[in-house]
Parts: structure tokens; sequence; C-alpha cells
């Protein structure tokens, strides 16, 4: 699975992966859409993932 259509954090504001392309194996470029709707190119180091939601919990009664 590619990172296409993922969410990860730029300087902890969320952003989604648009297209990515580079040489070799990994993406170098990708571009993004901020939460403001702007659209930017720039490399993929140093975008975080999110952190995992906690699972839901039974409720007790």
């Amino acid at each position: 699975m590619g990172i296409v259509g993922r969410t990860y954090l730029e300087r902890g504001e969320p952003v989604t992966v648009l297209i990515q392309w580079g040489p070799g194996g990994g993406p170098r470029n990708v571009l993004i859409r901020r939460a403001d709707g702007h659209q930017v190119v720039r490399p993929f180091r140093g975008l975080r993932r999110p952190p995992e939601s906690a699972p839901a919990m039974d409720p007790l009664f």
C-alpha cells in the first residue's frame, strides 16, 4: 500500500498526500493538501504519522 491518500502531520497540522514521485524505492517529493486547501510540493522527509487513536473500551455498566 502506498502513501497516496494517507494523512500525515506537518508541524503538527494534518496534511493529505495527493501524489508521490522520485527516483529509487521510496517517495522523495510529494504533493500535499493542507487543511486550508492549499496544495504544496515538498519533500516527504519531515512528514510524521499521526498518533494511533486509542482503542475503544467496552462500557463498564
